[in-house]
């Protein structure tokens, strides 16, 4: 009289337990492996032979790729800044403003950065830079809209309309579209570590500085 009741039930049980290891099942091989393949695309490595050929000029660096239309870059500033008071002796931290042939998207501030580079200021007009196209939305592609800016920051315009065509500025455009594009750099900030690694922010700062200077630390430490 009871066997019915019991099978019924017992096959109740039945259900459930497959039904859960079928979500834990779920979890694991999709959602788990999701977040994984995540943090892999966060740190990347390029071949031996491509760290050869790299465009990259010198070596013992951590180069920022990063644009004066990046939200993210501007936040991370003095972050950046307490990274380079960290590196080791005989290492480097470079800024590159990202770059391609069409000088679109963030890669349309790239001739004011270099421009700036060589006039030997880029510094000191960064904060501004990122202020007046991220805050207050001025396009600075825009030849009267940057005059504008230059003038407001004290910036001559003859000085920089003379430095915008000179080799140096020319050959740092090139330098950086060859980075760019070598490394197919499409989001910023992107870190490059030894010719070697690409790292995309995946944590907070310090943390972050903590896994750039490891990389670095760790390359060094196999060529000796």
């Amino acid at each position: 009289m009871f066997k019915k009741p019991l099978l019924l039930i017992a096959y109740t049980l039945l259900i459930i337990i497959i039904s859960s290891l079928i979500t834990t099942a779920y979890f694991h091989y999709f959602v788990l492996n999701q977040n994984a393949g995540s943090e892999q695309q966060s740190l990347t490595a390029v071949s031996e032979n491509e760290v050869k050929n790299s465009p990259i000029k010198d070596d013992n660096t951590i180069i920022e790729i990063f644009s004066y239309g990046c939200h993210y870059c501007a936040l991370n500033e003095e972050n950046i800044d307490k990274l380079e008071a960290r590196m080791p002796a005989g290492s480097k931290l470079v800024r590159l403003h990202i770059n391609n042939e069409q000088r679109n998207g963030l890669a349309s501030f790239s001739p004011l950065f270099a421009t700036l580079t060589v006039m030997g200021i880029e510094p000191q007009h960064r904060e501004s830079a990122y202020k007046a196209i991220i805050k207050d939305k001025i396009d600075l592609t825009n030849p009267q809209n940057r005059d504008n800016w230059l003038k407001e920051n004290g910036i001559d315009l003859d000085a920089y309309a003379k430095a915008s065509q000179t080799p140096q500025v020319k050959a740092l455009l090139d330098y950086m579209t060859e980075v760019s594009n070598y490394y197919k750099i499409s989001a910023t900030p992107t870190f490059i570590v030894n010719k070697k690694w690409l790292a995309l922010q995946d944590r907070d700062f310090p943390e972050f500085s903590d896994q750039l200077l490891s990389l670095l630390q760790h390359d060094k430490s196999l060529e000796q």
